[in-house]
């Protein structure tokens, strides 16, 4: 048995060492020895080992926000060679016995190396959270994520095991023991806008650009109305900072049109004077102002509300689409009835807890645009199984 344990180790060690440094840039390869892997972690687990990850998972990140705000992370990225612990507690000002534990804890977790009897480097969980967009997403976590979710199942029991459709009655509700929106008290909570705004730069890390996949030149530049100067090509609906506006002129630099930014007063007003876009206060339950414009872009917005407030939305849009011209770009994940991502079902069920909205699949983006007068012309798959698609959704003909 010994011998055999040792030649599946260095199988392992060898599958390891002879990794591609260009996988990372490879999504669905990634993905795939991604999952490829936690089934052999599965496959090695007892019931003990299982029930100890599942139940206990919640002191890794709590152990991480700690290292984050003792900033042993950077401490440790900073250094030349190991850092012992009693040189982190002096740093750091924290006891040196409470640092011990501590640090035995994140190189049980794989956040740092253990390299000696008390001594530690970084690794690349340990400088990922050296990334401010990254540590966001832990503070994120605890402040507002996971009490949702610890309030999941004795909600779901409350409403008889409905599917939530009532945005105003969540978990947000009963985590925070208040009649707040969950927008009202990610403002209220000390610096948790602001790392919600961080982590959400981040939240299509490692995953496809729609513009690499989607054929924008053919579909949209092709037949545009540009002997018109004031044809608008572009409206980014909910866009925030605009950050799709620039990416779209800095794929394609001889963009013709306008290009409009639409999102509420406070957020545009950020956004400040720009050649590249036009940045217009608006809220998207009320009548849309730009008229007959090609393109309405919509990423990651509609998965934030319930089916009805999505049919306000897409209506105010379709009352300003062009027949036969406008089209409407829904950026959002179409969720595999086989075989989804993790994330993506993760993502569904906070989306669930916090706003009575999710992830759609196909059929129920088909049957949510269709109840409104609107039909899907196709959906661009980037063909990684994790990254999100692109909905083309026209007014429905005839």
């Amino acid at each position: 048995m010994a011998v055999e344990q040792a030649s599946i180790l260095a199988q392992i060690q060898s599958v390891r060492d002879s990794l591609p440094s260009e996988i990372a840039q490879n999504v669905r390869a990634r993905s795939e020895l991604l999952q490829a892997a936690k089934k052999l972690v599965t496959d090695l687990e007892s019931p003990g080992d299982i029930c100890e990850r599942v139940v206990y998972q919640y002191v890794e990140i709590a152990s991480i926000k700690v290292a984050i705000d003792l900033g042993i992370f950077k401490i440790l990225e900073a250094a030349h060679g190991p850092k012992s612990v009693a040189e982190l507690a002096e740093e750091t000002k924290a006891d040196p016995v409470l640092m011990g534990r501590i640090m035995r804890s994140l190189a049980s977790l794989l956040a740092v190396d253990n390299v000696g009897s008390g001594l530690y480097t970084s690794n690349k969980v340990s400088r990922t959270f050296t990334v401010p967009k990254f540590a966001a997403g832990v503070k994120m976590s605890l402040d507002w994520a996971i009490p949702n979710w610890l309030q999941m199942p004795s909600w779901l029991e409350e409403i008889g095991y409905q599917n939530p459709s009532v945005g105003s009655d969540t978990t947000v509700k009963r985590a925070f023991k208040t009649d707040e929106s969950g927008f009202q008290i990610i403002s209220r909570i000390p610096g948790l806008l602001d790392a919600f705004s961080l982590h959400m730069s981040a939240f299509h890390e490692g995953r496809a650009n729609w513009l690499d996949f989607y054929p924008m030149e053919e579909e949209m530049f092709k037949g545009f109305h540009s002997e018109n100067p004031e044809a608008t090509m572009f409206v980014d609906i909910g866009g925030a900072l605009g950050s799709e506006v620039v990416a779209l002129k800095q794929k394609y630099p001889q963009c013709p049109g306008r290009l409009i930014l639409e999102d509420l007063p406070h957020v545009v007003e950020q956004v400040g004077q720009t050649d590249t876009m036009e940045a217009i206060p608006y809220d998207m339950f009320t009548p849309q102002p730009i008229k007959g414009a090609r393109v309405y872009y919509l990423r990651n917005v509609l998965h934030d509300w319930t089916d009805e407030k999505c049919r306000e939305v897409l209506r105010t849009v379709s009352a300003a689409m062009t027949p036969g011209y406008s089209k409407i770009l829904i950026n959002e994940w179409v969720v595999s009835e086989q075989h989804p991502t993790s994330f993506m079902t993760i993502m569904d069920l906070t989306m669930m807890c916090v706003w009575a909205s999710g992830e759609r699949t196909a059929a129920q983006w088909k049957v949510l645009v269709e109840s409104v007068g609107l039909q899907i012309a196709r959906i661009y798959e980037p063909g990684d199984g994790v990254s999100e698609s692109i909905i083309e959704v026209i007014l429905k003909e005839g």
